[in-house]
């Protein structure tokens, strides 16, 4: 972890801390002045070249804010709006002047031209925040003849788009929106294609859902260690030892997966297998926490006031944002059956060359 790491971890807590999150589950909404203090203080676009209307820093700061405010309850747009839409633009050369934006794929969205100007056909559905958002930003599908994708960025308020309004287990928003015939402010070639921003995506909920495992973990062992129950600590039984043992080690599986992800993003290289790797790990994982955490507390840890719903309620919601456990336990097992990636090197984390002839003895029988 850099120095600026770290200054920006203490940062966005003592912010966070300051202005103090309402954990009740559902939560009303997005957390409005929280998001506000982020974008005055830039922590909105980081990982956004400053040239293209950023913050600058590195995507590992940028997620690094994404994990304080995932671990301190914090609903806010911030994968949505910097880590897509901001960024998303910026490699098309545009500059996202939005306070709120969010981003989505739209495979089946269609483009075409009208009295001069690129209007938009075609619906993306499941789109976080879209209800609170004033401009999504879309990959499409590159011009015929060229490679990467397509970029579009499109106000809500335009004449033309309708956007239906729902929430998540969290109370956060999300919703569908509809195109007919809606003019573009911005249409542009980006050299990014649809599965880098799908990965990009993906290492980014990993991250938060590494972090909302740790809170539960934390207000478990917390909730184990003060509870008496026949004359003792929770925590001084062995059944809920060994309970509180699996989370603390699916917790740390979490984060090293995350961990190691981000750092292969900050080398030159392929950061396929350990993109997917992060997001299977904390995909398969936040089903486990969350079910022992709620085991533990009880009846208290399913009431609206009790804190523990905001981070079980993010770890079901966020688990199958940017792709099912399913879809990147079929995608990492293609990397290693289809690209020739060793499955060892995998396991241990190393990047050796593939060989013919096995240097060791991988099976001890």
């Amino acid at each position: 972890m850099s120095e600026f790491t770290a200054e920006l971890i203490s940062a966005t807590t003592s912010m966070i801390d300051r202005i103090g999150v309402d954990l009740q589950t559902p939560a009303p909404g997005m957390a409005e002045t929280i998001w506000t203090q982020f974008g005055d203080a830039g922590f909105a676009t980081l990982g956004v070249p400053e040239t293209a209307g950023g913050s600058g820093a590195t995507l590992a700061d940028a997620l690094a804010v994404v994990s304080v405010a995932a671990q301190r309850g914090a609903l806010t747009p911030l994968v949505e709006h910097g880590i897509l839409a901001t960024w998303l633009s910026a490699t098309a050369g545009h500059t996202l002047t939005s306070a709120t934006a969010t981003a989505a794929a739209g495979p089946a969205c269609t483009v075409r031209l009208l009295d001069n100007a690129v209007v938009l056909d075609g619906t993306v559905t499941d789109v976080a925040y879209a209800p609170d958002a004033d401009t999504v930003v879309l990959i499409l599908p590159p011009e015929p003849g060229a490679e990467g994708s397509s970029v579009a960025a499109v106000p809500l308020t335009e004449p033309g788009v309708t956007v239906s309004s729902h929430t998540d287990l969290t109370g956060a928003s999300t919703g569908d929106i509809t195109f007919e015939g809606v003019p573009v402010t911005f249409f542009g070639s980006s050299p990014i294609s649809l599965d880098e921003f799908t990965r990009r995506g993906a290492l980014a909920y990993a991250a938060a859902t590494a972090a909302t495992a740790t809170a539960v973990h934390h207000y478990t062992l917390r909730y184990a260690s003060e509870r008496t129950q026949f004359g003792r600590p929770l925590a001084k039984f062995q059944a809920v030892q060994q309970q509180l043992a699996q989370v603390a080690a699916l917790t740390t599986m979490m984060e090293i997966a995350v961990d190691v992800a981000i750092t292969a993003h900050e080398r030159p290289g392929d950061t396929r297998v350990a993109t997917a790797a992060a997001k299977l790990v904390t995909a398969a994982s936040a089903h486990p926490v969350a079910a022992t955490g709620h085991h533990i507390h009880g009846a208290i840890g399913t009431t609206s006031e009790h804190p523990l719903g905001r981070f079980t309620t993010s770890l079901w919601s966020w688990r199958d944002r940017y792709g099912s456990e399913r879809f990147w336990a079929e995608d990492l097992a293609s990397l290693i059956l289809d690209d020739g990636v060793d499955v060892w090197d995998v396991i241990v984390g190393t990047r050796l060359p593939r060989t013919s002839t096995p240097t060791t003895n991988r099976n001890p029988a």
